[in-house]
């Protein structure tokens, strides 16, 4: 009952999550991602290699987007929802501040190391980059619970935590910039760039806040009762 509550709940904060992701990233994110890539360069496979799939028209890559964004929500959805569940009160405030917990892990600590990146831009190594994200966010999600809920040396520790992942660097590519060396296109790519990060930034803000306020308002009608007594 109390693991089958906690899945129904992250599903059905994932839908909604999800919708409005979906919604935010076909007006405003969409548009940025196809304009950069008209200036990405993009090399002829090596002869025997088998060439990466991608979606083949407007409506496979919107259905997908939609797919996997419900599947990233409810997935958040679920973290949030089982961390909360240690707690025996939970306002609806309370919701947003770890909405934003939440956010500052999973999006602004790791973007200070490795930001948002449009088509064309040139990269580090993928298993660099996944190593370090995944070190910022678990650092960051641990040294915010060690300062939310310990004693003060346990919040000592806990910032520490939050700077070591920066301390060690992220993982930077051979030349950084853009693969179209095109002045012209350089100078499209660098505004499609910033765009693209504000919009991720404010997509992924109102994101956390969604799912945060929901997790709040759902644990305390289906889960604390089930564990906690008055």
């Amino acid at each position: 009952m109390y693991f089958r509550n906690l899945v129904l709940l992250a599903v059905a904060i994932g839908m909604v999550a999800g919708l409005f992701l979906s919604l935010y990233q076909h007006f405003f994110i969409t548009p940025i991602i196809l304009a950069s890539e008209i200036y990405e360069v993009i090399e002829p496979p090596v002869k025997g290699t088998i060439e990466a799939w991608s979606p083949e028209n407007e409506l496979e890559r919107s259905s997908f987007s939609v797919i996997a964004n419900f599947l990233v929500c409810f997935a958040y959805s679920l973290l949030l929802l089982s961390a909360m569940a240690f707690r025996p009160s939970i306002k609806l405030s309370y919701g947003f501040l770890w909405g934003i917990a939440a956010y500052l892990s999973i999006f602004i600590a790791p973007a200070l190391g490795l930001a948002p990146e449009i088509p064309g831009m040139e990269a580090a190594s993928l298993e660099g980059r996944q190593t370090w994200w995944l070190l910022a966010v678990l650092f960051t999600a641990i040294g915010l619970w060690l300062i939310a809920f310990k004693p003060l040396i346990f919040k000592v520790i806990g910032g520490l935590l939050l700077i070591i992942p920066h301390l060690l660097a992220a993982p930077e590519p051979e030349k950084h910039g853009f693969t179209n060396p095109n002045p012209e296109a350089i100078n499209a790519l660098t505004d499609l760039w910033h765009d693209f990060i504000l919009q991720t930034s404010i997509a992924n803000g109102l994101l956390w806040l969604i799912i945060g306020a929901l997790s709040a308002f759902l644990i305390t009608k289906f889960i604390h009762p089930l564990t906690f007594t008055e």
